[in-house]
């Protein structure tokens, strides 16, 4: 059983060494994450190479060297040479940095999962690496539930609203969300039945208040 977590990867310097197919679907995740990225392999694709023209990442078309991790603060090894990446996490070990290794040959620190993302809910779906394809149908499965992040905007600008009207009530506060954040305000969502909502909120404000 593995630790679930998010990071924080916000200016911090990431290293993919490969540039290949799956290297880029990494890259592009690690430049959602506004993470500072190195990408470091002979043979790249269109997209990691038009990033890298555009300046979104700093590209070394050339052999791996143990220095291109220096500074980072975690390493994807993609490549298809299992010695290559065995050579990576051997770096990285030494460095203390977290590694995650594209094939099965390498220990990795940790997983890249499956990702659902609407907006700013992010939703993380791993098999511990036993089934990729699976994670991959359940995450199908979650996309079609989930609406987009209007639920979750609507959820974010009424906390200000909620602690507004008891500041110093925590019980109340709880109470609240206890009584709207139901199965039953999530079907009115999906079905885009934004005015009951706003109806259940004022009712539930109103019962909150003792």
């Amino acid at each position: 059983m593995r630790y679930p977590v998010f990071l924080k990867l916000e200016n911090k310097l990431c290293v993919v060494v490969g540039a290949g197919r799956v290297a880029e679907r990494r890259v592009r995740g690690l430049c959602d994450a506004s993470a500072r990225v190195r990408v470091v392999g002979v043979t790249a694709t269109e997209g990691i190479l038009k990033w890298a023209d555009e300046g979104a990442i700093h590209l070394c078309q050339r052999a791996f060297e143990p220095s291109d991790l220096d500074g980072s603060a975690l390493v994807i090894a993609a490549t298809d040479h299992v010695d290559v990446n065995r050579a990576v996490q051997a770096a990285a070990k030494c460095r203390g940095i977290l590694f995650c290794g594209a094939d099965r040959h390498t220990d990795s620190d940790f997983i890249v999962p499956a990702v659902v993302q609407r907006g700013d809910l992010q939703v993380a779906i791993s098999t511990g690496g036993k089934s990729p394809a699976y994670a991959a149908l359940l995450r199908r499965e979650i996309e079609a539930f989930l609406e987009d992040g209007e639920l979750l905007d609507l959820l974010t600008d009424l906390r200000r609203r909620v602690y507004a009207r008891f500041p110093n009530a925590p019980e109340r506060r709880q109470a609240f969300w206890q009584q709207l954040v139901t199965d039953d305000m999530l079907a009115l969502a999906r079905k885009g039945k934004w005015a009951e909502i706003e109806e259940r909120i004022e009712v539930c404000l109103s019962s909150s208040l003792g």
